[in-house]
């Protein structure tokens, strides 16, 4: 009964339009009250536990990073070196759409950041070089994708510090990761362009020009280089590397770029606080979320569930694979690595799984949920960029969703793609 109830509380929550987080620490609430022989205050001592971590620490500063860079108006220049990189190509400025969604990845970490500033600027470029509105706010939605895969990837800090990972390892794992889905997504691209005739740009820049354009692009490129260097050389931990990302932020928006100034600082690190926030909400809620789930014993329900559908291996990892992405279209996949990763691990891992590949399977599929209805927040922001109906945007993005779930067929069947990278820097 306290477990019907607590679900339930969680469901009818979420369906007023409560925040994902509060409805979460609700639906724990009312698992512990319903124990019985549990004291509330589990509560609060659940709540405190899941944030007290030091490998979580990472987290605010990357977020603070990431907005005193995006503050500092790298997201012209990034998109100018992507442009001269593809701009000779059928359909260059969704390529270029693609590759900066990449290097932008590797500065903020979030799809949703991703597709807010990339999009803003983008869409509106697409539809004036003669994309439809549909097509250019699926690419955007899509290429954003790569965010929370490469690194500093939140969700890989969120997976390694629920599971006792190295974060270390997911980052290095990622890199190779992100590039595969952008590069499925400039196949895509690349087959449509064939397909309908997109628009082919005749670019004519001087060798002072390129230089210029390289140049600018390298201030911002330098701070992810500085963070996955840092740590893959070992010489940072995740936390160090974010806090020395800070300082670099902060010394090329202010000094060399010039576009922060010390009056839009408060604004700055009061929006990247109440991302950390809204962040640590879900961290903490899930945390005690997770524990309830785990007293009412529902992971050894799972396992039980699953195994008795099929102990085949195969099978078990194309069920987590659906449960993943189902859980992905309506949740926040950093709320839903807490919850489900302790449930769904010793399963993979008896299908065979490694610990390293099964984090990046999670992180990818609920990844994919985000350009996925009936929630999709990618999906949505793009068609509010674009002012069409997110069912426009969620039609034209089918074939990019098609590829990535390929890509994702990878990571489940081929651990040598996901484990080939950390092993070459040491961490397997």
């Amino acid at each position: 009964m306290g477990l019907f109830l607590a679900v339930l509380t969680f469901i009818v929550t979420l369906f007023i339009g409560v925040p994902v987080g509060v409805s979460l620490g609700l639906m724990g609430l009312v698992g512990v009250a319903f124990m019985g022989t549990v004291p509330l205050e589990v509560v609060a001592q659940r709540i405190f536990t899941g944030l007290d971590s030091f490998p979580l620490m990472c987290i605010p500063f990357f977020i603070l990073a990431g907005d005193l860079m995006n503050s500092g108006k790298i997201t012209e220049r990034l998109i100018k070196f992507a442009d001269m990189l593809v701009g000779r190509m059928r359909g260059a400025l969704a390529h270029a759409n693609i590759i900066a969604s990449m290097f932008f990845g590797g500065i903020t970490g979030s799809a949703a950041a991703d597709v807010s500033a990339l999009g803003s600027m983008l869409i509106p470029a697409m539809e004036e070089d003669g994309y439809s509105p549909d097509f250019s706010a699926a690419v955007t939605a899509s290429s954003s994708l790569q965010g929370p895969i490469i690194p500093p990837s939140i969700l890989a800090v969120i997976y390694g510090a629920t599971m006792g990972q190295s974060i270390g390892a997911l980052f290095a794992a990622g890199i190779p990761l992100g590039i595969l889905f952008g590069l499925s997504d400039m196949a895509v691209v690349i087959y449509l362009a064939k397909k309908k005739n997109f628009p082919k740009k005749i670019l004519r820049l001087t060798t002072k020009e390129r230089l210029s354009i390289v140049g600018q692009a390298i201030v911002a490129l330098v701070m992810p280089l500085i963070i996955l260097g840092g740590i893959l050389s070992g010489v940072f931990t995740p936390t160090e590397a974010a806090g020395v990302a800070v300082g670099y932020a902060f010394f090329i928006s202010l000094y060399v770029l010039k576009t922060v100034k010390y009056r839009d600082l408060p604004k700055i690190i009061l929006n990247a606080a109440y991302s950390t926030g809204t962040v640590f909400l879900l961290l903490a809620a899930a945390n005690l979320f997770s524990w309830v789930l785990s007293t009412y014993q529902v992971p050894r329900m799972i396992t039980n569930g699953i195994l008795s559908i099929s102990e085949n291996p195969v099978i078990i990892i194309l069920l987590i694979d659906l449960i993943l992405l189902l859980v992905g279209t309506v949740m926040d996949p950093g709320a839903a690595i807490i919850m489900l990763a302790p449930a769904l691990a010793p399963l993979a891992m008896q299908a065979g799984l490694h610990p390293i590949q099964f984090g990046m399977l999670m992180i990818t599929t609920l990844a994919l949920g985000l350009i996925t209805p009936p929630v999709g927040l990618c999906l949505f922001i793009s068609a509010d960029i674009a002012k069409i109906s997110m069912e426009r945007v969620a039609k034209a993005v089918f074939p990019f969703f098609i590829i990535h779930l390929l890509v994702i067929g990878l990571i489940s069947f081929s651990p040598d793609i996901v484990l080939f990278s950390p092993k070459i820097f040491g961490y397997l």
